[in-house]
Formats: structure tokens, C-alpha cells, sequence
């Protein structure tokens, strides 16, 4: 018992010391420092007003950007920034799964992935959900083979030559079965796919749009003032 109001108060005094601590560094600092240091007056109204325009950009964005990117648009830029695109890490498309070997699953699981029939695809899906410690069953997703090797440690000595479409890899430890298929790889210092660049495209179109709209918005308040005389350039 009394351990909460122990607790309140050793709260209590660490906020009241953190306090004096501050204020009284605070103290001596304008008693150390030069007269012309601690006139902050105007870099502190330039941050005011950075922050102010800073919070006021924010409002103008939330209320007038338009946020939807169309394919066409990602197509246009990928097209015409394609150095830009290019991989600094391999890529690969897989199917993997890590299963506990103690698994009831286990055994319908290896069926289903090696099954030519379509509803046992599916049905791999669904076992993965239910008894999979993790899993990745993607056609068009793009995935770092690093990410992967941090996935199946067994990978993480193997030479990159190791990887290449159509491969597949099976280990077993004392706690999990892990299976990996890779289904396509592109390789580091060539073209990046353009689904692998999607968001990141998306991100770039959208911060222009954004660098448009208030380089745009100013220049209306500064041609309304001109307009009304509140502005003029001698």
C-alpha cells in the first residue's frame, strides 16, 4: 500500500527540480552572456513568423489540394525521370511463408504451394492467415531481398548468384519451416519497376502540387495588393 502516492510524489519533485533546473540555468545564462546574445527579439518574431506561415500553409493544403494521382501522371513522370529509377538494392516477387514444424497445416501447406490448381492457391492464402508466423503470397508486389534474408536467416551468407526466377528454397529449424519462391528478381543498379516506385512518385508529385499551390496562392495576395494600393514597388 502507498506505492501510487510514492510514486506521485517522486513525480512531483522531478517535475519541480526539472523546473528549477531550467529556470535557473536560464539565470545565469543572462548574467554570462554578452548584452547584444540576448537580444532575441528579432530571431525569435522570425520564427513566430515562420511557425505562423508554416501552420497557415498546412490549413491551405488540408483545404485545396487535390490529392488524387492518377496512373497517367505516374506513367508520365517514371517515363521521363527514368535515371532517377535506378535500383540500389535487388528486388524480387516471391511466395513465402514460416510455419512452426509443429503445425497441423504444415503438410497441406507444402501440397498447396507446389499445386498447379488455382483453388489450391487460395486455399495456401488462407492456411498462411490462420497458422503462418509470417507470409508473403503477391503476385505484383516488389519486396527487398534484404528483407527478406532478415526473414530466413539460412539466405543471409548465400552469394547473390544464389538468387535468380524460378529458384526455391526449403529449410527447417528446431522451430519453423520456411519456404521461399522466388517468381522474379531485378537486379541492383538497373531499371526500378515502376509498381516499386509507385509511392514514392506519388509522394513527389503530391509535394510539387503542394509548392505550386502556395507559390500560386501567394502570388494572388501580392497582385490583390497591388490592385488595392496596398503594395507598390518604387
Amino acid at each position: 500500500m502507498g506505492t501510487g502516492a510514492n510514486d506521485s510524489a517522486f513525480i512531483s519533485k522531478k517535475l519541480i527540480e526539472d523546473w528549477a533546473q531550467n529556470e535557473l540555468f536560464y539565470q545565469e545564462a543572462k548574467e554570462k552572456l554578452m548584452p547584444e546574445d540576448l537580444n532575441v527579439d528579432a530571431e525569435v518574431e522570425k520564427y513566430r513568423q515562420e511557425l505562423i506561415n508554416y501552420k497557415y500553409e498546412i490549413r491551405l493544403i488540408e483545404n485545396n489540394l487535390d490529392t488524387s494521382i492518377s496512373k497517367q501522371e505516374i506513367q508520365a513522370y517514371y517515363d521521363a525521370n527514368r535515371d532517377n529509377f535506378i535500383l540500389k538494392d535487388n528486388i524480387v516477387k516471391v511466395n513465402y511463408f514460416k510455419v512452426p514444424v509443429k503445425s497441423k497445416a504444415l503438410g497441406k501447406m507444402k501440397a498447396a504451394v507446389v499445386s498447379q490448381n488455382p483453388k489450391e492457391k487460395e486455399n495456401l492464402k488462407v492456411l498462411c492467415l490462420q497458422y503462418a508466423d509470417n507470409y508473403f503470397i503477391n503476385d505484383s508486389t516488389w519486396l527487398l531481398l534484404e528483407d527478406i534474408k532478415k526473414e530466413i536467416p539460412q539466405l543471409r551468407e548465400l552469394p547473390e548468384y544464389n538468387f535468380y526466377a524460378g529458384r526455391y528454397f526449403e529449410y527447417t529449424d528446431s522451430l519453423n519451416y520456411y519456404y521461399l519462391k522466388i517468381k522474379e528478381i531485378k537486379i541492383k543498379n538497373g531499371l526500378s519497376p515502376i509498381n516499386f516506385e509507385m509511392g514514392n512518385i506519388k509522394n513527389i508529385l503530391l509535394n510539387g502540387r503542394k509548392m505550386k499551390l502556395i507559390r500560386q496562392y501567394k502570388q494572388q495576395i501580392l497582385e490583390k495588393a497591388k490592385s488595392e494600393g496596398k503594395f507598390k514597388v518604387n
